[in-house]
């Protein structure tokens, strides 16, 4: 997987953009955030063309999101999305494969 940098238009949250967008890997991306930043599992919404759900980092809103052409998580807070992403690119590249 490969993760981008970027910033959602509508409300300019600080986003990570996530390849490939591919609905296979939203549970497990979803299931990296609840082990790695010890939440609960919020409820998952199933969208006319993915899923979307909502939960808190540390004190920051953030949302996973996944549709036909998007897969991105974005954040209320920049540092947030800052410290996800780094930690994200020291994950070995096939880290959601298995």
């Amino acid at each position: 997987m490969t993760f981008r940098k970027d910033r959602w238009l509508g409300n300019q949250w600080a986003s990570i953009d996530i390849e490939p967008v591919d609905p296979y890997y939203f549970l497990p991306v979803l299931y990296y955030f609840m082990a790695t930043y010890g939440i609960a599992r919020p409820a998952v919404i199933d969208t006319l063309d993915g899923y979307t759900t909502e939960f808190t980092i540390q004190g920051c809103a953030t949302i996973l999101s996944i549709d036909a052409w998007t897969f991105s998580i974005a954040f209320e807070q920049d540092a947030m999305r800052d410290r996800v992403y780094d930690a994200l690119l020291q994950l070995p590249l096939d880290y959601f494969d298995s």
